[in-house]
């Protein structure tokens, strides 16, 4: 069972590496982002660029400058090799104040830092998690459990050998010359029976008698006797049939596509659940940059507070920022906690034994979240969904089998009808080989044609079957229509999620850019540091951290739109290129 579990890893891998994803929506490396704009290098924490010109506002999110968003929000990884030139060009300037706020910077990203790291794509990701999770390993026993049930069901149509073999010995007294004292006799019979899908039951055997006897009138003593029976049992309403008698091999059948096709959705359901985790990893980790950086900066700020303190500055006017500044503080211990949560969750739903929860290893997302536009026809994505959700396909056979059991109820309301066909060989000598010749010549032979007739009186138990098969073949249509409700209802809400999402991104962006600029406006404008003009620092800072966590966050929430939409039209395993094999074939392997 591990094999093919492994080769839906070697399929996705093959299918990835040759096949481009069914969406246009690709996920970029922040090295790939900075690639394509050479001419805007990404820029280090603390480092304020140059924006007295003016700058253009893009008109979509896709036209936003990948090395200005990378800035906004930076990856904990790339941060720290940035913040190394930073320190230097802090030291070569002798900016002290610069060089606090970076060496604050990096002490806290540190503490994120664990000694081994892991870098991981998106398709790493799906492709570990498709060979290792504990989830689909144990729900990809169910169809082959089911495919033993149909052969379970077609079994009842086998041939099956029977045999008998009796021995009796006599000794007794009598009162009658004409009954025995003594009997030895044996008894033997052996033959084939089988049940024909209409519901005939058919027999041929074969039976061997030896008697001896004191019976002084026995004449042939020891007797044999052998006799050769054909029999067919045929019901005639009752269990009549082949819709009938073949109903529980189709009910095998359809459970175990049930069984698939929940197969299906709890693959499906785990990559998206995987792909969800991998970019909210995503966002906790640039959360914590942007934290670690608010942070930072309100040190500063209550450092020059603090100075001031012997000329303008009241105990109760630093208490207040001092406020601020421990709230930031529990905010930073917030976020890492949640940092470190994503990261345990994502390990967990990976579940390879390569990265061990135990190691303590940090976890680093190599895939930036796209910000590409989607273009969604709501209603050729619910059409989609119709034709592709395995919960649809589920519940149709569910509706199936309730029908056909309700038929099969229906026919057990009858009576029972049953015609007999039975032809018999005889042959008896004083030898057994006599009596086999006499047997083959056909000298002897019976017929028997006969009927049997069972006719309930009330007939309640049969009755209250078929109505409560009914019922349930009722319930399973109602069920149906709930689905397709269901399923509509995700499209709807996911499509809006997708298009909230995308809106957000752009707006967020231009925020984050102008309080870039309130934030350099009030620094270079600021004749004095007085309270007034720290406290407005502080709120553009605070502005600008909270515009950027808008950034990540709404990107983010775009991204897990797309693969959630992907889910709702049920294709959200051919968007990720993962094919599962039948059950044959899982069966072979």
């Amino acid at each position: 069972m591990a094999a093919w579990i492994a080769g839906l890893a070697s399929v996705l891998s093959s299918a990835r590496a040759d096949t481009p994803p069914v969406s246009d929506v690709l996920a970029q490396s922040p090295g790939e982002l900075v690639a394509q704009n050479p001419a805007e290098p990404p820029v280090a924490a603390g480092v304020r660029p140059d924006v007295s010109g003016k700058t253009e506002t893009p008109a979509s999110p896709a036209a936003i400058p990948p090395a200005r968003l990378q800035y906004h929000v930076p990856d904990p990884f790339f941060d720290r090799k940035l913040a190394e030139d930073e320190r230097a060009r802090a030291q070569a300037a002798n900016d002290k104040s610069q060089l606090i706020t970076v060496e604050r910077v990096t002490s806290r990203m540190r503490t994120i830092q664990r000694p081994g790291e892991i870098h991981l794509s998106l398709q790493d990701v799906v492709q570990r998690t498709l060979a290792n999770s504990f989830a689909i390993d144990v729900t990809s026993y169910n169809p082959a459990i089911e495919t033993t049930r149909v052969v379970e069901a077609e079994a009842a149509f086998d041939a099956m050998f029977f045999t008998s073999l009796r021995k009796n010995i006599v000794d007794q007294p009598t009162g009658s010359t004409l009954a025995s004292s003594y009997l030895d006799f044996f008894d033997s019979r052996f033959g084939v029976r089988k049940v024909l899908p209409t519901g005939a039951t058919v027999s041929a055997s074969y039976g061997w008698q030896r008697t001896e006897t004191n019976n002084q009138f026995q004449q042939i003593n020891p007797e044999y006797f052998n006799d050769l029976v054909l029999e067919a049992r045929q019901p005639l309403l009752r269990n009549f049939g082949l819709d009938y008698n073949r109903s529980l091999i189709v009910v095998a059948k359809n459970n175990r596509q049930i069984s698939d096709q929940a197969f299906a959705r709890q693959v499906r359901d785990i990559i998206r659940d995987v792909e969800a985790l991998y970019w909210r990893l995503v966002q906790a980790r640039r959360e914590m940059v942007i934290t670690a950086r608010l942070l930072a900066e309100f040190e500063l700020i209550h450092d020059q507070l603090e100075a001031r303190q012997t000329f303008d500055i009241t105990p109760v006017q630093l208490s207040a920022t001092r406020a601020n500044l421990e709230n930031s503080r529990a905010d930073l211990i917030r976020v890492r906690a949640v940092l470190f949560d994503a990261e345990d969750r994502l390990v967990a739903a990976i579940n390879d034994p390569e990265i061990n929860l135990a190691e303590h290893s940090e976890i680093v997302p190599t895939d930036f979240p796209t910000y590409e536009p989607m273009i969604v026809d709501r209603m050729s994505a619910a059409q989609t969904a119709l034709n592709h959700r395995e919960e649809i396909r589920e519940q149709e056979l569910r509706v199936t089998n309730a029908k056909v059991f309700s038929g099969r109820t229906k026919l057990e309301q009858l009576p029972r009808l049953d015609l007999t066909l039975q032809y018999t060989v005889d042959g008896l000598e004083s030898s057994a080989d006599d009596a086999f010749d006499q047997l083959t010549q056909h000298n002897y032979t019976e017929y028997l044609i006969g009927v049997e007739l069972e006719f309930p009186i009330g007939n309640r138990a049969p009755r209250a079957a078929h109505r409560r098969a009914q019922l349930e073949h009722r319930q399973a249509v109602a069920q149906l229509k709930s689905v397709f409700e269901q399923v509509l209802l995700d499209v709807n809400l996911t499509a809006r999620d997708l298009s909230t999402a995308y809106d957000q991104i752009l707006p967020a962006f231009i925020s984050a850019e102008s309080r870039e600029k309130e934030v350099l406006s009030v620094v270079q404008r600021a004749e004095r540091k007085d309270l007034n003009t720290l406290n407005s620092e502080l709120a553009a800072r605070n502005g600008l951290a909270d515009a950027r966590r808008s950034i990540i966050r709404a990107i983010v929430d775009y991204n897990i739109a797309i693969i959630d939409l992907e889910r709702a039209k049920g294709t959200l395993l051919q968007y990720n290129n993962v094919v599962i094999p039948s059950s044959d074939e899982r069966h072979k392997r």
